[in-house]
């Protein structure tokens, strides 16, 4: 028979029933989405606590009918008096509760979560994200001293019950006092994390959505725990006498509220895989009692140093005390090491004037995209591209025509730096005369660009903005940007306006008014229709006519050129061959005038030998590589022969020839 605790059972069921109301109120009066998301956990918690306090009502009614029939059976006769069939109403009950009931319990409390992630993330975080998204003011968290105060106090309370119970089911081994002791304990710890949400509101709003956001995660997960738990307990083997598994009991829920349990199985893996008892030497018993004193430790020098400042050489700092509620008396900082009180009970605003700052007008570059390639105005790359389009953020339009004028659009992406002054010239505002008297002055001088950038292309052709006006269109808006800062004091100077990086959309006009808020995608049939023709594609066209008529242009020209030039090379090809045959023929009448003035004068004075040396000297000169053959024969008269005919080659007949020994 189980150990049953009735009455820590019922306290739960009222402590948490009182600490749903209160939470719920706190979350309408803050109107704080983590204050919602604790309200619905602690709903559920209360969902847990009646469900455990009605099985140990079942239990214990059992307990006592098995106590009745003992009884009975110990009596004279009582052996015989349940012979035909025993009827056990308190075990019936019992039974049907833990095979019908426990399982509708898992699935309302599986129900119940969905419902809280849906809500959470679709009607509240949803419509919160997105205002952030569009950069508006949202107040997310009211009176929040009333709910820094509500959170603590319930918090404190839950908190003593919580680790009551949970220590008290566990050492009478009351495994139905667990799971609600385990939901009030729970339920303590989310409401100190919504205490801590509500201090740090005081300075930063937007906390609370990452908190809330945080707390649906995690409902989203108890949720998918939930229904493992249930698909596991259908497939789980049935064994005769075994309790079966609490489906409202969560697993992660008791991991959450105690965590020393980890030390427990972590201690039994240990024993097992060394083979002695690990978990009873003194060092693994100080780490399991006093882990979470070095853990708080911790986290207390941590939040500490939060109170030490260190303040840059190139920083201003500006001290501001959240308890005073007075900017006015903040303090300026000067570079080096200061004190201040811990977060969030003070902060510094860290400045950093005369550096140079930037922000983009339109299309912010993605750095991540490839720009190896070429940068093709029908591909769309950007940050945000999509919604920017979608807002009508992405598109500025120009004078280049009226509204049926295809290339009247432009598609930005201009960088402006800026400075802020520290110490301004000429007694122009600065950081503390100027820009720190703005809310938001970001987003102001954002606002005022974006207007000037706007101004000036209304004025201007879209064809010249791509082509030649962009240098002066720099100098303009850059200069009516300054004079309008200056209007406004923002205490900024501007130091450069680019406009190297304009294009026409990607997209067709009539898909660009489709696309704006409150248009629908259906036209009007009598309406006239425009062109799908993307407005880069109908500048590129236009582009492209003038291209193909310069190319046209200059192809003809190229040969004209080329044929005057081939007509200019022919007539000079044969003056040169000309030129060159006669000068060759004149050196040829030369060396013969020559020649006939050398032998003129030999010839005069030998008429006679001379023809005669000639003709030996060229005789001479035809022999003197010829074979000759002299024939010498006694009794007879010397005879020579002269052979002008080669028929071997000189060097074959030449060959020496080894002797062979």
């Amino acid at each position: 028979m189980d150990n049953i605790n009735k009455t820590g059972g019922l306290w739960n069921v009222v402590i948490s029933l009182g600490a749903t109301v209160m939470a719920a109120g706190l979350a309408m009066v803050t109107g704080s989405i983590t204050a919602l998301a604790v309200a619905i956990f602690m709903g559920l918690g209360f969902l847990v606590s009646v469900a455990s306090l009605l099985h140990m009502h079942l239990v214990e009614r059992e307990g006592q009918e098995d106590l009745e029939i003992n009884a009975i059976q110990t009596g004279r006769g009582g052996e015989t008096l349940f012979t035909e069939g025993e009827v056990l109403p308190a075990k019936r009950s019992r039974e049907q509760f833990e095979r019908w009931g426990v399982p509708v319990v898992a699935i309302l409390l599986l129900g119940l979560q969905g419902f809280g992630v849906y809500h959470l993330a679709a009607n509240k975080l949803a419509v919160v994200y997105e205002n952030l998204a569009a950069g508006k003011a949202v107040h997310l968290v009211s009176q929040m001293y009333l709910g820094l105060a509500g959170a603590a106090l319930l918090a404190v309370i839950l908190f003593v019950r919580g680790q009551f119970a949970s220590n008290l089911a566990r050492i009478q081994r009351d495994r139905l006092l667990q799971p609600a002791s385990d939901s009030v304990l729970f339920s303590a710890y989310l409401l100190f994390a919504l205490a801590a949400v509500m201090a740090v509101s005081f300075r930063e709003q937007r906390i609370d959505v990452w908190a809330g956001t945080v707390m649906a995660c995690l409902m989203a997960v108890l949720a998918l725990e939930n229904l493992l738990s249930m698909i596991f307990e259908i497939y789980r083997p049935r064994v005769s006498g075994r309790k079966g598994r609490l489906l409202y009991q969560s697993r992660l829920v008791g991991l959450i509220a105690k965590p020393e349990n980890l030390f427990t199985t972590a201690g039994k893996v240990l024993d097992y895989q060394f083979g002695f008892k690990v978990s009873e030497t003194w060092g693994y018993q100080f780490l399991r009692e006093r882990l979470g004193v070095l853990v708080g430790v911790q986290i207390i020098i941590f939040w500490l140093s939060t109170s030490v400042v260190i303040i840059e050489p190139s920083e201003r700092g500006r001290k501001l005390d959240i308890l005073a509620g007075d900017e006015s008396q903040a303090q300026w900082l000067d570079p080096g090491i200061h004190f201040k009180l811990p977060w969030p009970f003070a902060d510094v605003e860290r400045y950093n004037p005369d550096q140079v700052h930037s922000f983009y007008v339109g299309l912010e570059p993605d750095e991540d995209a490839d720009e190896s390639g070429a940068r093709l105005w029908l591909k769309r790359a950007g940050k945000d591209y999509e919604s920017l389009q979608k807002t009508g953020e992405l598109y500025f339009p120009t004078g280049s025509g009226d509204e049926s004028s295809a290339a009247n659009l432009v598609v930005p992406s201009i960088p402006v730096h800026y400075r802020i002054y520290e110490v301004s010239p000429d007694k122009r505002k600065n950081l503390e005369s100027g820009w720190l008297n703005f809310s938001d002055p970001e987003g102001i001088l954002k606002n005022l660009a974006y207007r000037e950038v706007s101004r000036y292309f209304l004025g201007d052709t879209m064809d010249n903005l791509l082509r030649a006006g962009r240098e002066q269109a720099i100098v303009e808006i850059k200069k009516n940007l300054q004079a309008s800062v200056d209007a406004k004091g923002l205490g900024v100077e501007i130091l450069y306006v680019g406009l190297a990086d304009l294009r026409p959309p990607a997209e067709s006009p009539s898909l660009i008014a489709n696309s704006a808020p409150g248009k629908k995608d259906e036209m009007d049939p009598g309406a006239e229709r425009h062109s799908q023709i993307p407005v880069a594609m109908a500048f590129e066209s236009y582009l492209i006519a003038g291209i193909s008529k310069w190319k046209i242009e200059y192809l003809a020209n190229s040969l004209q050129r080329q044929i005057k030039s081939a007509q200019t090379n022919e007539v000079q090809t044969i003056v040169e061959n000309a030129r060159m045959e006669a000068d060759a023929k004149i050196q040829m009448a030369e060396a013969r005038v020559n020649s006939s003035r050398l032998q003129n004068n030999p010839f005069r004075n030998a008429p006679v030998i001379y023809p005669i040396w000639l003709q030996m000297r060229m005789f001479e000169r035809s022999l003197e590589h010829a074979r000759k053959f002299v024939v010498v024969v006694k009794n007879a008269e010397i005879t020579s022969d002269i052979d002008l005919k080669e028929t071997i080659r000189r060097g074959l007949l030449e060959v020496e020839v080894p002797d062979n020994k």
